[in-house]
């Protein structure tokens, strides 16, 4: 009889890729939350403050034979990350991490992997799980792109830094996924990703009569997919179809890098939901974010 692997912890990316890439390039799109990540921490990038507490991890659940079927990880003061893993190991996972002193405020993922971390956590803290947000994972399968949008697209510019940083931190404070660090570790943090992404030519904006009405991020491409976002245009500047027209621009960018576009959106807003699949995003599967809050 094969023993079974439970969970295997990693703080070194490049030992969890060795092991875990057989299983991130099978589930190369459902993956793409965890493959990005470790992408850009073996490009270098800062993908968190430097004052976090915690800087990343991964854990690889194995099944009888030895081979990783489920991963999770987390990043800075975020919720950890779970996609396939087992209620039981993720009740243990969340055993480990408060027994490292971590207090993670909920979890994202597969729900039924988020909710026994969640059910785990609470019987140490106390509280109770309540659904954030509803998410959906879309793909492209044939863009549509938009007509009769007024003005154009371009990438952002080196000297668009400080702009940029303002709207994806608009975005965040807008959907309430601001992580728990200060505002000003918060600023820090966009402000490195925002560089990163101009630099690596993944940030677009949008302009209509010479003014920037809309913005598209995406990461660097993992296993063959680039994951699109945040999606941000100001209140002010919404209704004319420049989220549509950005966000095709980055899609049809990312195809013509040889990667297949993706994106999450949050169920409850139909609006944008509407928007992805007018223009050619297809549902793939439905994932969750989950907090801890007073019973």
């Amino acid at each position: 009889m094969k023993r079974v692997v439970d969970l295997e912890w990693y703080d070194d990316p490049r030992a969890f890729e060795s092991d875990a890439q057989g299983f991130l390039a099978s589930n190369a799109l459902r993956a793409n939350v965890i493959s990005s990540m470790l992408v850009r921490l073996l490009a270098g990038e800062q993908v968190v403050a430097k004052t976090a507490p915690t800087p990343y991890w991964f854990a690889v659940q194995r099944d009888a034979s030895g081979a990783p079927d489920g991963l999770a990880m987390r990043s800075g003061d975020w919720p950890p990350y779970l996609l396939d893993v087992r209620p039981d190991a993720a009740r243990r996972l969340a055993g480990d991490v408060l027994a490292r002193g971590e207090r993670p405020g909920g979890a994202n993922g597969t729900l039924a992997s988020a909710q026994a971390f969640c059910e785990r956590l609470i019987e140490e803290i106390g509280g109770a799980v309540h659904v954030e947000r509803a998410t959906r994972l879309f793909q492209v399968t044939h863009l549509v792109p938009p007509t009769g949008v007024p003005g154009e697209g371009r990438l952002a510019r080196a000297d668009e830094v400080d702009f940029c940083t303002d709207w994806f931190l608009a975005f965040h404070d807008e959907v309430g996924e601001a992580p728990t660090a200060s505002r000003e570790e918060q600023c820090a943090e966009y402000r490195a990703i925002v560089a990163d992404r101009t630099a690596q030519d993944c940030l677009w904006l949008w302009e209509d009569d010479g003014r920037v009405v809309s913005l598209a991020g995406a990461r660097p491409a993992a296993f063959g997919f680039a994951r699109i976002g945040p999606v941000y245009t100001p209140p002010e500047n919404r209704g004319h179809g420049f989220a549509a027209a950005v966000t095709c621009l980055a899609a049809l960018t990312i195809q013509g890098r040889d990667a297949t576009p993706c994106l999450f959106t949050d169920l409850a807003n139909p609006t944008s939901n509407g928007v992805y699949q007018r223009i050619g995003f297809e549902p793939v599967e439905d994932t969750v974010n989950l907090r801890i809050g007073a019973p």
